[in-house]
């Protein structure tokens, strides 16, 4: 006997991304009361126990009434995403309206259906090619910094400054919200590959955070089937992306997989342009 206790439930939750639009938008259709509530509840707290405590103490010493009022309302948002999660969840579960499974593999996948919003247990890995594209980012940003090891001087440096550029472009949409591919591997089983994008507005953290073992909530957006690819980055914004563009774009792409290894980043081709029989899961809630 080791001694150790186990908890008989786990009441935390460390969350690592929460759609909370989507949460709220979801829980407004359902349960419209919930969300009042839960509004109801987080301006008591403002009005109340919550200026209280930052009223007083080091929020208002080192940073004044301004600071003081930022600090009040990041909490009272969080505490009514948070609130939300919990009503948006236990109103779903109640209604058996949220799918699970034991073990990941092709026939469990051929069940699943577009829309169905799923639960599972799951180690999460960045998807190679975004990977890259930030390792290099964060390369670049720190180029001719003091102290830095990284000297870049000239056309050199303004190369980088163009790749920099073109990198962050492809991970972003049309209001340049940065999205971070990722891989979903439930029990470990990396095929048939479930994809997803992460929203940097929805990360609770940062993104050094995101990889390792979590419960994943998420609605299940696209289903491949035969021949059909889901590109994992974007080069033409504000319509879907076409064979055109998926073909250009991987070609392109392809042309990273040497360079890669130097940064330490193995990309196969299918990291690229994943394909079928891989679904792509629009997550929702991602904790511990």
């Amino acid at each position: 006997m080791s001694g150790y206790r186990k908890p008989k439930q786990h009441l935390h939750r460390e969350f690592v991304y929460l759609n909370h639009d989507t949460i709220l938008n979801s829980l407004s259709a359902i349960e419209a009361g919930e969300v009042d509530e839960i509004i109801q509840k987080a301006n008591e707290a403002r009005e109340g126990g919550l200026d209280g405590a930052i009223s007083v103490g080091p929020a208002k010493a080192s940073g004044g009434r301004k600071r003081s009022s930022t600090i009040q309302e990041e909490l009272v948002r969080t505490r009514t995403w948070f609130s939300a999660f919990d009503a948006w969840h236990r109103y779903l579960d109640d209604a058996n309206a949220i799918g699970t499974f034991d073990t990941w593999d092709t026939e469990v996948r051929d069940e699943l259906q577009i829309g169905d919003t799923i639960r599972f247990q799951a180690n999460i890995a960045i998807a190679p090619l975004h990977k890259l594209f930030h390792t290099y980012i964060a390369f670049a940003s720190n180029l001719n910094k003091p102290n830095s090891v990284f000297q870049v001087k000239g056309s050199e440096l303004q190369d980088t400054k163009k790749i920099t550029a073109m990198m962050t472009e492809w991970m972003g949409g049309k209001d340049r919200t940065i999205h971070l591919a990722v891989y979903f591997r439930p029990g470990r089983v990396t095929e048939p590959k479930i994809l997803g994008r992460l929203e940097d507005r929805y990360i609770v953290g940062s993104r050094e955070a995101i990889e390792g073992d979590f419960t994943v909530i998420g609605q299940v957006e696209q289903i491949l089937e035969k021949d059909e690819v889901i590109s994992t980055i974007r080069v033409i914004r504000d319509v879907p992306p076409t064979p055109k563009e998926i073909q250009v774009a991987t070609e392109a792409m392809l042309h990273m997989i040497s360079p890669a290894k130097e940064l330490g980043v193995e990309i196969e081709a299918s990291d690229i342009s994943v394909p079928a029989p891989a679904i792509l899961l629009r997550p929702v809630a991602i904790f511990q």
